[in-house]
């Protein structure tokens, strides 16, 4: 059947009451692009390219398709589709449809297409010679409980709001719609059995992935990127366009002259692909060195005598040594490394066609992902970044590009970055063959870049290079676009003032540059991220008390709170550790013995907590379950807790508050209560201050 038959078996005889066939479904709105508008005459499909599209989602869509409908009903979904893009049109008004003004997405006018095949379907096999306005509650009650039976709960959702779409535009469908509005105020999430889920779906990468993921992507776009580059231009100069190559005359004498010359090497494949393998003669690349990039026909067609006996000249040297064999071919040189076991070394073989392809993937991958993660942007802002958007936003380095979700039209914003982004981003522009700086590494037509696809096998990529790459093992982990800026928020929201930061650059904050439910939920942390904030806090600890340790001796360090002698004597043990301890470095060793003595320890403004439980002042008199969550800082008493450790460093502001005291107590109208309180208090601190009388 052809297009036009099949487009007359879909519509024949219906025509729409309000709609010409040729009036243009999208009218009145702003063009992304300069695409052709479709008209409602078209049955089989509507190609919406001129609103735009998120480049995450890809072209199609914003395509509306209607071969799933036959009939009345095609007539009736593209009624129903352009009334829905256009809810402000005077026919709408006309009929008395007053639709907010603000036109549904295409994504949203897709779905409901997909459930609303479901209902017609089951309307032409059920109730075909029942008009829809004749049609009872009972009736659409059937289809819910055939419909919950057989499709998904998504499908179901969006079913039911197709066919109350069908009652709020009643009067705009030919043949008019359902005279009631379905189902009642019951709810379209209650009447499908879908359920939402409070906590976040997004998965967050753990810490022993996220790690050595970006060190690995940094090193490609630092170190890498160069050779690669190096041996692409050297590949280019070689793969010659026809135009720029000559004819080799004497093939045979080319062979003998590169034979005879300095140290000729034989090219191998590094790589298995198509029918070549692994350490087999790359005989094209071969011939392009043969013949300075004009041939590559050498050892083309092994029917021929001649070019069989050029392969044989080539295999005979080889086995008589006289030539040696290299992997790869191409002369760029890898850069050296620190490879695992502590030695130096080319991060990489060789280079050939194959190799040079598919790292450039992978580069443009690291890029990606780096980019991805350390900028906290959509998947779509990602691929809406053109060449040239490198910026500056309030004098810091930033990167201009499409805020998509949530809105319409071109709302272009800046994303804060560090320079390694922006050098991230130079490198993938260097990558790029048209305007989008994350698309096709090659020139193909019609290659596009898919990051699901391509982030799967990322890190079996990375981890194949092994260990003379300098890059560390990683983790087996499915990978996918939304975990960077989910995981980046986790790690963001620890650091102080930390929420507002991510409602900025995550563009949650749309009215006000302050955090929100959203960002805070989002950035809730996972328990292998909350071990590892707390290996930070160890780490941050120890040096602390390093810095400390490195001004005076553990006898010389002013102390004071019921805690201050279990300090003493743990600074001790640990200097008498490290003078009988084999030491790489003093201040390394001195830290990891710190942080190992002293890993429940809480640095802190008004004193330190030895965080041990048994002697917690805050812990006493609550409940197992709240006890097990560790101290509660609220309930402190520094004073008393035989957790309480007070140095001079916290001193002035405990004698500041001395000070306030007396002042306080100078007043002759107090109130004898309040006298007795203030003196209590001031006993209190004194037990501190007396400590420090020289600061």
């Amino acid at each position: 059947m052809t297009p036009a038959s099949t487009s007359a078996a879909i519509g024949t005889s219906f025509v729409s009451e309000l709609w010409a066939t040729h009036d243009p479904v999208i009218q009145n709105r702003h063009l992304e692009h300069d695409h052709p508008i479709p008209e409602f005459g078209e049955e089989l499909r509507w190609d919406l390219y001129a609103l735009g599209w998120n480049p995450a989602a890809g072209r199609n869509s914003v395509v509306l398709q209607f071969r799933s409908f036959r009939n009345e009903w095609n007539l009736r979904a593209r009624e129903l589709a352009i009334a829905l893009l256009n809810p402000s049109h005077r026919i709408l008004r006309d009929r008395g449809i007053y639709r907010p003004a603000t036109p549904v997405h295409v994504k949203t006018i897709r779905a409901r297409l997909d459930g609303l095949k479901h209902f017609a379907a089951w309307h032409a096999d059920r109730y075909t010679s029942v008009p829809l306005h004749q049609l009872t509650q009972a009736d659409l009650d059937r289809f819910l409980d055939e419909a919950k039976a057989t499709i998904a709960p998504s499908t179901v959702r969006a079913a039911v709001e197709g066919v109350r779409d069908l009652h709020s535009h009643d009067a705009a469908l030919t043949g008019r719609g359902i005279s009631f509005r379905p189902w009642g105020d019951a709810t379209t999430i209650a009447l499908s059995g879908q359920r939402y889920n409070d906590e976040l779906s997004t998965p967050v990468i753990p810490p022993n992935v996220w790690w050595p993921l970006l060190r690995a992507c940094w090193q490609y776009i630092d170190v890498f990127s160069h050779d690669i580059f190096a041996a692409a231009a050297e590949w280019a100069a070689l793969n010659r366009g026809p135009g720029d190559r000559v004819r080799v005359h004497d093939p045979d004498g080319a062979l003998e002259d590169w034979l005879v010359g300095k140290t000729p090497q034989i090219p191998l494949h590094r790589l298995t692909f198509g029918r070549f393998r692994h350490g087999e003669i790359h005989w094209t690349l071969l011939s392009y060195l043969i013949t300075n990039g004009h041939s590559k026909l050498l050892f083309h067609s092994t029917a021929e005598p001649a070019v069989a006996a050029r392969r044989e000249r080539i295999m005979h040297a080889m086995k008589t040594g006289a030539v040696r064999t290299t992997p790869g071919g191409l002369t760029t040189s890898a850069s050296v490394v620190t490879r695992a076991d502590g030695s130096n070394g080319p991060w990489i073989d060789g280079f050939d066609p194959m190799t040079i392809r598919v790292h450039l993937k992978i580069l443009r991958n690291a890029c990606y992902v780096f980019c991805a993660a350390l900028t906290m942007m959509r998947d779509s802002e990602l691929l809406s970044i053109k060449k040239g958007a490198l910026t500056t936003f309030y004098g810091a380095p930033a990167v201009r590009s499409q805020l998509r979700k949530g809105r319409r039209g071109k709302h272009t914003r800046n994303w804060w970055i560090i320079e390694p982004v922006a050098q991230a981003i130079a490198v993938a522009e260097q990558l790029a063959h048209g305007e989008d700086v994350f698309a096709s590494s090659r020139r193909t037509q019609g290659e596009r870049f898919d990051r699901n696809d391509e982030l799967k096998k990322f890190i079996s990529q990375l981890n194949a290079l092994g260990p003379n790459s300098g890059l560390e093992p990683i983790p087996d982990f499915r990978l996918s676009p939304h975990m960077f800026r989910r995981t980046m928020a986790v790690i963001t929201a620890q650091q102080p003032d930390g929420e507002i930061a991510l409602g900025l650059q995550l563009k949650h904050a749309a009215r006000r540059a302050v955090a929100n439910g959203t960002t805070s939920g989002y950035a809730s942390e996972t328990p292998e991220w909350a071990a590892e904030f707390e290996h930070e806090l160890q780490e941050a600890v120890a040096t602390r008390l390093v810095g400390m340790w490195s001004t005076r001796s553990t006898d010389e360090i002013q102390l004071a709170g019921a805690g201050a002698q279990r300090f003493r004597d743990g600074l001790s043990r640990v200097e008498y550790e490290a003078r009988s301890a084999v030491k790489v470095g003093d201040e390394r060793t001195l830290r990891t013995l710190l942080r190992d003595r002293f890993s429940t320890l809480r640095w802190g403004t008004l004193n330190h907590c030895l965080g041990i439980p048994e002697q917690a002042a805050c812990l006493d008199g609550l409940p197992p379950e709240a006890t097990a969550a560790g101290m509660v800082p609220n309930r402190c008493q520094p004073t008393t807790c035989g957790n309480s450790v007070i140095t001079d460093e916290h001193a002035p502001i405990w004698i500041a508050e001395e000070r306030d005291l007396f002042a306080k107590l100078r007043d002759r109208k107090m109130a004898e209560h309040n006298r007795e309180q203030l003196e209590t208090e001031l006993a209190s601190v004194q037990k501190i201050t007396r400590r420090f009388t020289d600061v």
